[in-house]
């Protein structure tokens, strides 16, 4: 057998006057009108028996709920089991709020949303597996600046998420051009590291943010299906951030866009060498050059999967410690407000300040008394390119090393924001600091996590190395 791949899509967009936004500093509570379509992007990958679903969402996260719906429903659909079905947010931080536990101005169109979102994407990943066909693969990397490291020290110590140049960042902007066998654009995989954090707390519309620029300017000048893998952008935001204006995301989506794009052509699926095939009498001798293909085996598809065991510290951080009791206060605000007719703002912003400390006192249920936490974690192999892939927002530093040691270098792909609800993975060197980055306050394990994540994927990376030829799933350790 052989890799075989389809594309399907689904627009997702939401009612226009939903709930929008994650900040706690915005001062509306629904959308504005729509900036851009939101999309769900499905790509499934088959060899053999073998197959697996790759899904792009235009999407913040999704809550632990939500994830195994979505999983359910795409199982239903194409029969693909559900291990291998694999959601990625692009981590829009202007999309629409998706929490199933939301409840305040909007809350009806949040939980019609909620159950439409997977029907919808079992459409598009329906259409994704009735499509596929024999593919051709290539992988490349080109370099873009629009991320930046973002967290910046001030004077006294504190962190602050802005823009620090002198921080680290990786630049690498990660290609897969998929073809068809009769070399025929399908897919564009675009991979980057950078926090979709363009559009702030001022901007009351629903946006992809950059990688919807990104994606149209891809689809615009290649002809192919782009399909948005976000990095490890745990510590890196967009070089212009927390902005109202969508021009500004759009900007620097297109400067993305274009050297994915360039990156792109560059790629030949089709190994070639050009040699002289004889002259061409003219004002001087041309040459007359024919392409002759290589032989080269057909692309072959692997995947390896099993949760990375990451550690918790105990206790958590303040912020998490003190979630449920603050809980409860600010609920007991909310209801005064309610019940006194307060102004609207006003409730709305006690309203965002429950959401958010439901959120963390959910998270701190889920954590607390475990000494560690298993999660999920996959490595595809398509040909010679790899992806590999963990949920949460991991540091910079832990993509740029993965790649940089994995055993197919110069042609692996680093993928976060995999599944359910997503947490920061931070570099044990940033938990030295006092006060520490807010990645740190908002993440549950503890300081070596980050070493322990990066080898267990380079342990699933080199598991794809030894893949038969009549590949199925590689077993878990």
């Amino acid at each position: 057998m052989a890799l075989e791949a389809g594309i399907g899509r689904a627009c997702i967009n939401p009612p226009q006057d939903i709930p929008s936004g994650t900040w706690m500093a915005q001062k509306h509570v629904r959308g504005a009108g729509l900036d851009m379509d939101l999309y769900a992007t499905v790509l499934v990958l088959a060899d053999g028996n073998l197959r697996v679903a790759m899904i792009d969402l235009d999407l913040c996260f999704l809550p632990d709920s939500l994830a195994a719906a979505i999983r359910d429903l795409v199982h239903q659909a194409t029969r693909i089991p559900l291990e291998h079905i694999l959601p990625f947010c692009s981590h829009t931080h202007a999309g629409p709020v998706i929490l199933d536990f939301y409840r305040g101005e909007g809350e009806d169109r949040v939980r019609s949303y909620i159950q439409s979102l997977p029907h919808w994407i079992a459409g598009a990943a329906a259409q994704a597996a009735n499509s596929i066909q024999p593919v051709r693969v290539a992988v490349g990397q080109g370099d873009s600046d629009i991320g930046v490291n973002r967290d910046l020290r001030l004077e006294d110590g504190r962190f602050i998420v802005g823009c620090n140049p002198q921080g680290f960042s990786d630049p690498e902007v990660g290609v897969i051009r998929i073809d068809t066998a009769d070399e025929e654009p399908l897919v564009c995989i675009v991979n980057y590291a950078c926090h979709p954090t363009v559009l702030g707390p001022g901007n009351a519309r629903i946006s992809p943010d950059y990688p919807g620029s990104t994606r149209r300017i891809v689809e615009q000048v290649t002809g192919a299906t782009c399909f948005f893998l976000q990095g490890a952008a745990g510590n890196i935001g967009p070089v212009e951030t927390f902005v109202a204006e969508v021009a500004v995301a759009k900007r620097l989506g297109t400067r993305l866009g274009l050297e994915a794009a360039r990156v792109y052509w560059g790629l030949e699926t089709r190994p070639v060498r050009r040699q002289l095939r004889g002259v061409i009498a003219s004002g001087a001798a041309l040459a007359d050059y024919e392409e002759v293909p290589h032989a080269t085996p057909p692309p072959r598809l692997a995947i390896a999967s099993s949760p990375a065991e990451l550690p918790i510290r105990s206790p958590l951080a303040d912020v998490y410690e003190e979630a449920p009791q603050q809980l409860t206060e600010w609920k007991g605000k909310l209801a005064e407000l309610l019940k006194s007719g307060a102004d609207d703002k006003e409730i709305a912003l006690a309203l965002q300040r429950v959401t958010r400390l439901q959120l963390r006192a959910d998270r701190m249920l889920r954590y607390r008394g475990s000494s560690n936490l298993a999660v999920e974690a996959h490595a595809l192999r398509l040909g010679e390119a790899a992806i590999v892939a963990i949920a949460g927002e991991p540091y910079s530093e832990i993509g740029a090393e993965v790649k940089a040691r994995s055993p197919f270098p110069g042609k692996t792909l680093f993928a976060g924001y995999l599944g359910g609800d997503m947490m920061y993975i931070p570099t044990a060197e940033v938990f030295k600091f006092e006060p520490p980055p807010m990645e740190v306050d908002n993440s549950p394990y503890a300081p070596e996590a980050a070493r322990m994540a990066t080898d267990h994927l380079l342990n699933l990376l080199e598991r794809l190395t030894d893949a038969p030829t009549s590949f199925a799933a590689l077993l878990p350790d």
